[in-house]
C-alpha cells in the first residue's frame, strides 16, 4: 500500500511539476530557443549577388546600377580571373558579415531574456565607480566632559557586519527547529540534508532581493525604518499589497499557534515531572499559563528588561543546543543514519514547506539595511553568513536527532522524532532534558519575537502609534488581537504544532518570501525602466534567479495544496497510478 500511495504520489507531482514548469519556463530558457529561431527567420538577409551586394555598401561610383556595367568594359580594366577573385572575396566578406550580425543578435537576444540593468539609473555616479559604498551615515551623539561642561560630539555609527551577522543567525533559530526531525525523517538525512541546502539557498537569494527593495525605497523617499509590511504596500499597490499582507499574517499566525500549542504541552510535561498533574489535566490550561506568561512578560515589562531576559533565553538556547550536540553524537547511529536502505527522496517534497520555514529571517532585512547604512557588499556579506551558521547548526540538530531514532521500525508512520526522545530515553536521560529544555526556551524567545512582530504589524494596519498615550488606549486590544486568536486555536487541538508550521511554511512563507519579492523586483528592474535606483542588482542572474523562486514557489504551493485538498487520496482511491 505504502509503494502504491508512493507510486501515486509520484505520478501526480511528476503531472504538477511539468505544469508549473511550462508556467514558469515562459520566463526561463525554455521559451528562449523558439523566440530566437522565429525571430532569425524573420530577420534572415536574402542574398542578390555578390556585386550588387557590394555595390549596395559603397560609394557614389558603386550605386550605379549593375546593368550600366558589361564584361566587355570590366576586361578593360581587369581580368576575367581578377574579376571573380574579387567577387570570391566580396562573397566572404558578406558571409562573415551575415555570421557576425547573427552572433550580435543572438548576444542581444540572450543579453534581453536573462535582463540587463542599466547603471545610467543609478542615483549617483559614486555608487557606479564603488568610490562611495553606502548610501547614507548613521550617526550617535556621545557626550563628554569638558572643563566641567557637557559636550555632546557626533560620531559616525557605521554597524557591524558581525553584529548584523548574528541578529539574522539569531532571528533564524527558531522553533521551526523542532519540526525538523519529523518532517525529514521520512526521506532520510541525505536528502533532507539536500533539501536544507536547497531551502537556504532560496531564502539567502530572497532576503537579498528584499535588501535590494529597502534600500531603493529609502533613497526614494529620504528616510530609514523601512518596515516589511510598508516596502509591500509601497511596491505592490492597494491592489496586490492585500496578498502581501494576507501571508504575512497568515503565517505568523499560524507559526504563533505552534508556539503556543507546543510550548504549553512542554510546560504540561514539566508539571507533570514535578507532581503537578491535577493543573497539567485541565484542559487547555497549559497553553493559557504558558500565553499568559509570555505575553505578560512583553506587557508589563520595559523593553530594556524584555531584551535582558530574551539574552539570557537566547544564552540558554545556545547552551542546550551544544549539550544536545555533544551527548547525541555518543549514541548516535551515523553508519544507519546514512545507509542507503534509509534514504527516501522520494519522501522529500512534504519536507520542504518546513525546511523553508526553518530559514526564515526576512523580517530584520530592512533593520540590518539600516544597520549597515546601505552598504551592498556588507549586507551581503552579512546576510550569506548569518544565515550559513543556521544552516550548519540545522544539519548537526536534524543529524543528531535522526541518528539516535533511526533504527525505530515506526519513525516512517508520523513519529515524532524529538517526543520519542524525551518519552523512551533513549541517549540517556540527560539527553532527553536537554531537548525539553532546549525546546521550551526555542519557543519562548519566538514567541517574544513574534508577539512584538504582530504588534508592530497592526499598529501598522490600524495606523496607530507605537508609544504615546493613543497606543496606552489601544494596549489590552491589540495584545489580545495577538494572543487570543492563536490561543484559541490551540485549545482546539492540542496537537496541531506540526500542522501548523507545515501550513505556514507551505503558502505563508512560499507566498511572502518566494513569489513577492521577485515579483517586486522584476517590476522594479525591469517595469519602470526610467525610475531611479539606489543600488545596483543584488543578486547576480538578470531575470534567472527571479523566475526560478517563482517556480520553486509554484511547486511548492500547487504540491501542497494537492496534498491537502485530498487530490493525492482521491487518485489512490481510484487507482490512478503507475504500476
Amino acid at each position: 500500500m505504502l509503494i502504491q500511495r508512493k507510486k501515486t504520489r509520484g505520478f501526480v507531482i511528476s503531472s504538477l511539476l511539468l505544469l508549473v514548469s511550462q508556467v514558469a519556463n515562459a520566463f526561463t530558457a525554455a521559451t528562449f530557443p523558439r523566440i530566437l529561431v522565429k525571430s532569425l527567420h524573420n530577420l534572415k538577409i536574402r542574398r542578390i549577388g555578390p556585386v550588387a551586394a557590394f555595390n549596395r555598401n559603397t560609394d557614389k561610383e558603386a550605386s550605379r546600377p549593375f546593368a550600366d556595367f558589361s564584361l566587355q568594359s570590366l576586361k578593360s580594366d581587369v581580368s576575367v580571373e581578377n574579376l571573380s577573385e574579387a567577387n570570391s572575396e566580396v562573397e566572404s566578406t558578406i558571409e562573415s558579415g551575415e555570421s557576425q550580425y547573427q552572433s550580435s543578435f543572438i548576444l542581444a537576444k540572450i543579453s534581453n531574456w536573462t535582463g540587463t540593468f542599466d547603471e545610467e539609473r543609478l542615483a549617483f555616479p559614486e555608487l557606479r565607480t564603488g568610490e562611495v559604498t553606502r548610501t547614507f551615515s548613521n550617526i550617535s551623539y556621545k557626550k563628554s566632559e569638558v572643563n566641567g561642561n557637557i559636550i555632546s560630539k557626533a560620531i559616525h555609527a557605521p554597524g557591524s557586519v558581525t553584529g548584523a551577522a548574528a541578529l539574522i543567525a539569531g532571528t533564524t533559530i527558531g522553533a521551526g527547529v523542532l519540526a525538523l526531525p519529523s518532517a525529514t525523517a521520512p526521506a532520510g538525512f541525505l536528502p533532507s540534508s539536500a533539501a536544507l541546502f536547497i531551502a537556504w539557498a532560496y531564502m539567502t537569494i530572497s532576503g537579498l532581493l528584499i535588501a535590494e527593495l529597502s534600500i531603493n525605497r529609502m533613497g526614494e523617499t529620504g528616510r530609514q525604518g523601512i518596515g516589511l509590511l510598508e516596502l509591500y504596500k509601497s511596491s505592490l499597490g492597494k491592489e496586490l499589497s492585500w496578498i502581501a499582507i494576507s501571508a504575512y499574517f497568515f503565517l505568523h499566525y499560524a507559526v504563533l499557534v505552534a508556539y503556543l500549542s507546543q510550548g504549553g504541552a512542554n510546560l504540561g510535561a514539566a508539571l507533570d515531572s514535578a507532581g503537578l498533574q491535577s493543573i497539567s489535566s485541565i484542559h487547555g490550561l497549559d497553553q493559557f499559563i504558558f500565553a499568559a506568561s509570555a505575553g505578560s512578560l512583553v506587557y508589563f515589562a520595559k523593553p530594556s528588561v524584555v531584551e535582558n531576559v530574551n539574552k539570557t533565553l537566547v544564552l540558554g538556547v545556545i547552551v542546550s543546543f551544544l549539550g544536545i550536540i555533544g551527548l547525541g553524537a555518543g549514541s548516535a547511529d551515523f553508519t544507519a543514519l546514512v545507509a542507503p536502505s534509509n534514504q527516501h527522496p522520494e519522501m522529500l517534497v512534504d519536507a520542504f514547506p518546513i525546511c523553508f520555514l526553518s530559514i526564515v529571517f526576512h523580517n530584520v532585512v530592512p533593520t540590518v539595511v539600516t544597520q549597515l547604512e546601505g552598504d551592498r557588499t556588507k549586507i551581503t556579506t552579512s546576510l550569506i553568513i548569518g544565515s550559513v551558521i543556521p544552516l550548519i547548526m540545522l544539519l548537526a540538530w536534524n543529524g543528531i536527532i535522526l541518528g539516535n531514532v533511526v533504527s525505530v521500525p515506526a519513525l516512517n508512520n508520523g513519529l515524532d522524532p524529538i517526543a520519542f526522545l524525551q518519552s523512551e530515553g533513549i541517549g540517556g536521560e540527560k539527553l532527553g532534558a536537554l531537548v525539553s529544555v532546549f525546546s521550551e526556551l526555542a519557543i519562548t524567545t519566538s514567541v517574544i519575537g513574534f508577539v512584538f512582530g504582530l504588534l508592530d504589524s497592526l499598529t501598522d494596519v490600524f495606523n496607530l502609534p507605537l508609544k504615546g498615550p493613543k497606543f496606552e488606549q489601544w494596549k489590552p486590544a491589540l495584545f489580545a488581537g495577538v494572543l487570543m486568536p492563536p490561543f484559541l486555536f490551540s485549545l482546539g487541538n492540542p496537537g496541531i504544532f506540526f500542522d501548523a508550521l507545515d501550513y505556514g511554511g507551505a503558502f505563508g512563507v512560499s507566498t511572502l518570501f518566494l513569489v513577492l519579492p521577485p515579483i517586486m523586483v522584476w517590476k522594479q528592474r525591469y517595469g519602470e525602466e526610467n525610475t531611479i535606483l539606489t543600488v545596483p542588482p543584488m543578486v547576480p542572474g538578470g531575470k534567472i534567479p527571479l523566475a526560478s523562486l517563482w517556480k520553486a514557489a509554484g511547486t511548492l504551493i500547487l504540491e501542497q495544496g494537492a496534498a491537502k485538498l485530498g487530490v493525492f487520496d482521491f487518485f489512490e482511491e481510484h487507482h490512478w497510478f503507475i504500476n
